[in-house]
């Protein structure tokens, strides 16, 4: 047992729907790979900085962890593409995260929404709705903890950010 952090990061702003013929490989625009790396320094300024990244593998969610990834300089081995996030249910992706190496203190997630809102919007002790925008992330932490028994409830913490909010609120 230990202390387990868990990070969702949701991707950045991607092409529209219409713009490709797969929802799959819509990529980053501009916007996105903007907000991606805005948000890769404030993990890296805020020290969280996770042991794996479990990322869906379409397009967009791909590119943004891959830009986190390098702006924390992990290791191609500390980014996994886990199929099973892509469009993932809250279950799902609670599923995945249950299986994982009891040596890994911090992962995050990058996937998409509806699923990591939903997740988000349950972690902590006050569970309230929260909508993830793209690039925004929701991270939680708690104490005497092993991904196998986590409960999204039983978080001591849960803190947001995102892209468009002021930068100078972690310091």
């Amino acid at each position: 047992m230990g202390t387990r952090r868990l990070t969702l990061l949701r991707h950045g702003k991607a092409q529209s729907i219409d713009s490709c013929a797969e929802d799959f490989e819509r990529a980053l625009t501009r916007r996105g790979g903007i907000e991606a790396r805005e948000m890769a320094h404030r993990i890296v300024y805020r020290d969280l900085v996770p042991d794996l990244i479990l990322v869906s593998p379409a397009e967009r969610a791909w590119a943004t962890a891959e830009i986190v990834a390098e702006t924390c300089e992990l290791d191609a081995k500390q980014v996994q593409c886990a199929r099973e996030l892509y469009l993932a249910s809250p279950e799902t992706t609670w599923r995945l995260l249950g299986k994982r190496d009891a040596a890994l203190g911090h992962i995050m997630i990058c996937g998409h929404n509806p699923g990591l809102s939903q997740i988000a919007s349950r972690l902590g002790p006050k569970p309230q709705r929260r909508e993830l925008p793209t690039a925004g992330i929701a991270t939680a932490l708690w104490h005497d903890a092993q991904w196998s028994t986590l409960q999204p409830e039983t978080a001591d913490v849960c803190e947001l950010d995102d892209p468009e909010s002021m930068a100078d609120l972690w310091a």
